[in-house]
């Protein structure tokens, strides 16, 4: 594709140089597009639209141009998500890294800002494109409202609740029949904390979504603007067990539907489709200008008159990886503790082909290094365990790993647990601050062992305290895997930090140790919905594994 000459234009008021690039002839406004929807519905996976009753939804998909394997961005998280979607850029660009992110206090500058200072929206390509353009945004959440600036729309609410928001959004387009209208729904997410991705109660909340995105579709058949209408069905992210914010494919993948004016009728999506590709899409149907500064691309290949693009790398068909049992939760691997003189090993192979193989140790299974599982076999001491599906002599699938770890019947839970309340926490409190508000001593790192003391769950805090047995001298890496924040310290010095209010996300630090026991601290707290802590270490001939309880000790 030809690119115009690059346009250099002046912010006259803050000196900041803005990079343009022109859209070429074919990127004009598409015939028959006057008007854009999107619909946005935080938390909503595209096992939520398989499993439930969406009858819109499959109209759409039925009618339209469809993926469910559309990528979120890294972390997936709400603001990262919801900003990539609207700024056509990843993280790295636009600096929207976390919930805890805001216009005035965050920790990566946007590579490029607006006269206000924040990253271009697509809202702010129809505000300096399109001026006479009637653009509005109505959302459920009121964080999305920090995303863009107030003056680039012209119809800005917050609806609070997922059938208040429709409402003003049905309004809204009757009102006006705006060029382009954003509209966010909450409720979704809600009930993947409360109640679980997969529960009856997360899909009766997708079915929800649907009916409102049909309630917003009729609005624009009743404004008589529908046969002029592109719609957009896409998702900040899915979710996997009580959260998300990690790497699995049930936390990244979303559903990304094209439907209406101007789009094929029953296409496939096969290219791939990422977060920021949104909103470069709505630029090339409304022949926007898109600034140097977006990565994203539109989705060409769904819109009529354009051929299907000639792919020559395509999405990998998933083989599931085995699955070892017990299985432990959703974010730490499978094992757990066993107060016994041995642990049993199953694994099992969901796909139905291939033969598993695996190994223990820190090493990756492969032909020459694995052996073949057969059946039960049983584990005297703590161990990792490695497993993977082969194919002809290939591994075809992602490893699966499980944590034993076997802890002599007799020995006392190591680990020292006090908990502590707050209110509104988005990062670790002053803890000296606080009163406890319970004691007790449990056997991991684990708040799991503490919520069945019966504690709260949110605005909760807990600090926890063991001595770890370092074998010999070197360096060893400790990592906390949380959601919400979390700190770890050995003998009084920081090595981990991974504070803030987040989904599950992990970070790793290096110390240097002596041999002997050292004093572990961990801080961890859950502002709101699913919680997640896990905490691991890795030495020279240790292999990456969470914290095994027969290392850790009430005293030094």
């Amino acid at each position: 594709m030809k690119l115009n000459h690059i346009i250099k234009s002046m912010a006259m008021t803050t000196g900041i140089l803005f990079l343009w690039s022109c859209a070429s002839k074919e990127e004009g406004t598409i015939q028959g597009i006057e008007h854009v929807v999107i619909i946005g519905v935080d938390g909503m996976s595209p096992n939520g639209i398989q499993k439930a009753n969406t009858p819109m939804l499959d109209s759409m998909v039925q009618n339209g141009a469809a993926t469910m394997h559309a990528r979120s961005v890294l972390p997936s998280s709400s603001s990262p998500n919801w900003a990539s979607m609207i700024m056509g850029a990843d993280t790295e660009q636009h600096g929207v890294t976390s919930n805890g992110w805001e216009k005035n206090a965050h920790e990566l500058p946007p590579v490029v800002a607006t006269k206000n200072g924040t990253f271009p929206t697509i809202f702010t390509l129809f505000h300096d494109q399109q001026p006479n353009a009637h653009v509005g945004a109505i959302y459920d959440w009121d964080g999305f409202g920090r995303l863009f600036e107030k003056e680039d729309v012209d119809f800005d609410i917050d609806g609070d609740h997922e059938d208040n928001t429709t409402q003003e959004a049905v309004n809204y387009i009757k009102a006006h029949t705006p060029k382009f209208t954003f509209v966010h729904l909450d409720h979704v997410d809600h009930a993947g904390h409360a109640m679980g991705h997969g529960s009856p109660e997360y899909y009766k909340s997708v079915e929800k979504a649907d009916s409102l995105i049909a309630e917003i579709v009729n609005a624009t058949k009743e404004a008589r603007i529908f046969e002029k209408t592109m719609f957009i069905v896409s998702a900040d992210h899915g979710g996997l067990g009580f959260g998300h914010g990690g790497e699995s494919l049930a936390e990244m993948e979303i559903p990304f539907i094209l439907y209406g004016a101007g789009i094929k009728k029953g296409y496939q999506i096969e290219e791939t489709v990422y977060q920021y590709d949104n909103a470069p899409t709505v630029a090339y149907a409304m022949g926007l200008q898109t600034p140097q500064s977006w990565i994203g691309r539109p989705v060409k290949g769904a819109f009529i008159g354009n051929e299907k693009p000639n792919l020559i790398y395509k999405r990998k068909e998933q083989v599931m990886q085995p699955k070892i049992l017990p299985d432990a939760g959703y974010y730490e691997p499978a094992g757990g503790v066993f107060k016994a003189d041995s642990a049993a090993a199953v694994i099992q192979n969901p796909n139905g082909l291939g033969e598993i193989r695996y190994v223990l140790g820190s090493e990756e299974p492969t032909m020459e290094n694995s052996t073949a599982y057969q059946d039960t076999f049983y584990l005297k001491e703590t161990s990792v365990l490695k497993a993977g599906i082969f194919q002809e002599g290939k591994l075809t699938s992602t490893i699966a790993e499980a944590n034993f770890r076997i802890v002599p019947k007799t020995k006392k839970d190591p680990v020292k647990y006090r908990v502590f309340y707050g209110d509104k926490m988005e990062k670790l409190p002053d803890f000296s601050t606080l009163t406890s508000v319970k004691e007790g001593f449990v056997t991991e790192f684990s708040p799991k062992e503490v919520m069945m003391e019966d504690v709260q769950q949110e605005q909760m805090a807990l600090i926890f305290e063991s001595y770890l047995e370092i074998p010999e001298k070197g360096q060893y890496r400790f990592f906390t895997n949380s959601d919400d924040g979390s700190k770890l310290y050995v003998d009084g010095k920081l090595v981990v930090d991974n504070d803030g209010d987040h989904g599950v996300k992990e970070i790793g630090e290096v110390i240097e140790l002596e041999k002997g026991r050292k004093l572990v601290r961990v801080e961890f707290f859950n502002g709101g919905g699913g919680f997640h802590l896990d905490v691991k270490f890795q030495g020279a001939n240790i292999p990456k594994q969470i914290i095994p309880a027969n290392l850790l000790y009430r005293e030094k």
